[in-house]
């Protein structure tokens, strides 16, 4: 019986192997969660462009067909394949890149926070440009002092 981390491993594998014909599609996060017998198996997907309803469904089909033949999960298990849209954090530069333009709340590993417009994305790091009173303050900031990063939604 394989466990925890290493399911998540093998179906990033899975997924990446699925979703290759499609460049660009691509991965965001693979996430397991439950004990076992009932557990819920959370794929998210993204595309340069975006990722429909249809990439999702197609991909799930051909998961789920993967994953009854490696018997790869322990039990029951409820598998979900979605976009990760704006209730997820970004978690990779082909994200940030699909972005730009865009406002984001940026938590820093120091425990500040910035928000402002996503102006510029390098392999390592973003330039973000926050508004405060009538300045703009520009901020280069290194992937590796990102925590956590958020879009905001605007409804103006």
């Amino acid at each position: 019986m394989v466990v925890g981390k290493k399911i998540e491993e093998e179906v990033q594998h899975m997924v990446e192997g699925i979703i290759a014909g499609d460049p660009s599609l691509f991965l965001v996060n693979v996430i397991l969660k439950g004990n076992s017998g009932n557990q819920k198996l959370i794929v998210l997907l993204d595309g340069d462009e975006g990722i429909n309803i249809d990439q999702c469904s197609q991909v799930s089909r051909e998961l789920s067909g993967l994953l009854e033949e490696t018997d790869l999960i322990d039990g029951k298990y409820f598998l979900e394949v979605s976009s990760a849209g704006i209730d997820f954090p970004l978690q990779s530069v082909r994200q940030y890149r699909k972005n730009v333009g865009r406002s984001l709340k940026v938590d820093l590993q120091d425990g500040n926070q910035i928000s402002g417009e996503l102006k510029i994305v390098e392999d390592d790091k973003i330039v973000l440009e926050e508004k405060v009173k009538k300045e703009v303050i520009t901020h280069e900031i290194n992937f590796s002092d990102i925590k956590k990063s958020m879009v905001l939604v605007s409804f103006k």
